[in-house]
């Protein structure tokens, strides 16, 4: 005789165990804040001792968002969007949901794409470290389907989001105020990109400061590879003026200039001092340390996601929408790239 399969769980029955209402493991299976600590241990252990599985075709079918996240960002190899996407992948499991990653290569054509496919998928909430410069009517047409936006890192052009961001600006002060406690008066900047927020925020702390002290700005923009690094270099060595001391607008640039200087033979900080923008994980093991401005990817992220679930939560009650803008603070990792000897934080 042909056997009958087993017949999957029911809410229902997971509400029976549980001793619990209908209502009650709907909330719970829709991550609905409003569930007591101590019910909500209940549901769930009613659902595990059950196998109780969440049926996403039947919701969408409803007309209700997928327990799916979206995320997009510049670059995936780039070791700070890396970290940021590790920390949302690991938060949106916790909570029940997927996560859809994707890298828009900093173009903003295909980063408005990807979000459009994603919105297409009923996705619940979307994240975006943007490379967009200006705004897109098109982003605002996915808001107004209900979809719950956060950009974080940079602000969204053109669209009413939340944003969480670092204290660019004044990071990129300190780190300028601290090679001029060294003595250097001589201090170049240098980078690329500085159409993206964060990158134009720091490029205008590192100016504000040099101008506030009397000195020059020695700025060099358009700078993101190993060869436009050498090239810079090299024409910087042979000046008049040629800088003391360098402030690095981002990790990458910071260790090209590093490995350059090492090939030369140039000895750092004691005929070129560099401080970096953006702590990495071998920061302090490269030759010499480098000293940077640290932001903490994984707070970041951590910020982004707790806004984004209170905006599905609002979506949701239908409550009205101001945005939010949280600012998040940087530190100066002192390291002997700088000049100093001892390692420390301020």
């Amino acid at each position: 005789m042909k056997e009958t399969p087993e017949r999957p769980p029911t809410i229902r029955e997971v509400a029976k165990l549980a001793r619990v209402g209908l209502m009650t493991v709907s909330r719970v299976i829709n991550n609905n804040p409003r569930v007591r600590p101590g019910t909500l241990k209940k549901v769930n252990a009613a659902i595990a001792a059950l196998g109780y599985q969440k049926n996403e075709a039947a919701r969408l079918l409803k007309g209700q968002r997928a327990m799916m996240i979206g995320l997009i960002v510049p670059d995936l190899s780039d070791s700070f969007f890396a970290a940021c996407a590790h920390t949302v992948q690991q938060i949106a499991r916790k909570h029940g949901y997927m996560t859809l990653v994707a890298a828009s290569e900093r173009d903003s054509e295909l980063e408005i794409q990807q979000a459009e496919m994603m919105a297409s998928r009923k996705i619940s909430g979307l994240l975006v470290v943007t490379s967009t410069k200006a705004g897109d009517e098109r982003l605002q047409k996915l808001q107004k389907t209900g979809l719950a936006i956060v950009a974080f890192d940079r602000p969204l052009p053109g669209a009413q989001t939340d944003a969480v961001v670092v204290e660019n600006r004044a990071g990129a002060e300190e780190a300028v105020r601290h090679l001029m406690k060294h003595g250097h008066k001589r201090i170049a900047c240098i980078g690329y990109d500085e159409s993206v927020y964060a990158v134009r925020e720091r490029v205008e702390g590192y100016k504000s400061c040099m101008h506030a002290a009397g000195l020059k700005p020695m700025l060099s923009l358009g700078i993101g590879t190993m060869e436009s690094t050498r090239k810079w270099l090299q024409t910087a060595l042979k000046s008049n003026e040629r800088p003391t001391a360098v402030f690095a607008l981002n990790h990458r640039t910071a260790t090209h200039l590093l490995r350059l200087l090492s090939e030369m033979g140039i000895a750092v900080p004691q005929e070129m001092a560099i401080i970096g923008f953006d702590d990495f994980e071998l920061s302090s093991i490269v030759s010499p340390p480098l000293t940077t401005v640290s932001q903490f990817p994984p707070e970041l992220a951590r910020r982004a996601m707790a806004l984004l679930f209170d905006r599905i939560g609002d979506h949701k009650r239908g409550a009205d929408f101001i945005p939010a803008k949280i600012v998040l603070p940087v530190s100066l990792a002192i390291r002997a790239s700088c000049g100093c000897t001892t390692g420390s934080t301020v």
